[in-house]
């Protein structure tokens, strides 16, 4: 019987010909399988992807109709074998030296996640060479379950900056979801906090993520799209207060507060093309789900400026759309709507 191996990785794969190579090259961790699910691409990602697994015996293809990243991960952890699971899109990879270091982390301290940090390289620009095989480290643990969900600096708006202990997310039958076009890592994240007991968080720069990449499944432009991101808002918001409302009830305050990045700001209604009434609505939404606005009588704001880092424009964005009163009443006099002209963007090929 084969040995199963110790890690298996997970990379949705969509028209990504030209760039899904590196992405397995950075892949330098021995015992490991990787799982590439091609979701209905329409370019020559199979037949890189086929000839890669000729000289990569542990590489396997899995192919599906395309419904997205979220379907394409699912699928791709019925197919897990290994003790952890990592996740990494096919247009980004790991800088060499990493992985290892991590899951030696994770089997060190029998940790649930262990994350890392992402680095973010806009499309074009040139790529840091960065080995981290000597790279000096820092830890940090948080230990009881669910006791993440209460420190607000712990990222969890990400899957592809960790890796994941596989029993967690199969004994709590953890997916994601497939609803959602935007923040379905965030729901991820939130329902797999609930059930972790011991969290590592780590600064070491393992991931590469290519902004703005033509193969991304955020880069679409249309109005159609721009409606669909300001609804997956709504959604996400819904899926994980449920969620984390049942299994870890005393987090809620501040994850209502965290909960406000997805509330989207006039600007982001003017790209939909939103009337005013529209945008109203998408805020009645909110309300509906016990996330908008505000309440600052329930919320330990301390959590948030205790962050070394005093995320000033985050806490600007919240402020102002948790009284759109200033934004209405602007409008009111000025007698205008949020829908005017945009210029067209150029698509992609996602």
């Amino acid at each position: 019987m084969k040995k199963e191996p110790i890690l298996s990785v997970i990379i949705p794969a969509y028209n990504c010909a030209p760039v899904i190579t590196r992405c397995l090259d950075s892949i330098d961790y021995s015992d490991c399988e990787i799982i590439v699910v091609n979701d209905g691409s329409k370019d020559d990602s199979v037949k890189v992807v086929e000839q890669y697994i000729t000289t990569h015996p542990n590489v396997r293809l899995v192919n599906k109709e395309n419904g997205g990243a979220s379907s394409a991960r699912n699928l791709g952890l019925e197919h897990t074998r290994g003790k952890y699971v990592a996740f990494i899109d096919a247009d980004d990879f790991w800088f060499q030296g990493g992985i290892n270091r991590i899951v030696d982390l994770a089997e060190q301290t029998d940790a649930d996640i262990v994350k890392y940090i992402i680095t973010h390289v806009e499309n074009g620009k040139p790529i840091p060479e960065r080995n981290l095989t000597n790279v000096e480290m820092q830890t940090e643990i948080i230990e009881g379950e669910g006791k993440a969900l209460e420190q607000y600096d712990i990222s969890d708006y990400h899957v592809v900056d960790a890796v994941f202990k596989r029993s967690v997310i199969i004994n709590n039958k953890i997916r994601f979801q497939t609803d959602l076009h935007l923040h379905e890592d965030d729901v991820f994240m939130g329902m797999f906090y609930c059930h972790a007991s011991k969290v590592v968080i780590t600064d070491l720069p393992l991931y590469c993520y290519i902004r703005s990449s033509d193969f991304s499944s955020t880069h679409h432009q249309s109005l159609e799209r721009q409606r669909i991101l300001i609804n997956s808002g709504y959604l996400a918001a819904q899926h994980r207060s449920e969620y984390v409302q049942q299994h870890y009830p005393q987090a809620m305050p501040l994850e209502r507060l965290k909960y406000m990045r997805w509330v989207r700001t006039p600007k982001d209604a003017i790209k939909a093309g939103l009337t005013l009434d529209e945008y109203k609505a998408v805020l009645e939404q909110f309300r509906t789900v016990g996330v908008y606005p505000l309440c600052y009588k329930y919320i330990n704001v301390s959590f948030w400026w205790a962050s070394p880092k005093k995320k000033l424009k985050l806490a600007i964005k919240t402020f102002l759309i948790n009284h759109p009163s200033f934004v209405f009443g602007i409008n009111s006099v000025l007698n205008i709507s949020l829908k005017i002209p945009r210029k067209k963007k150029r698509g992609s090929c996602i």
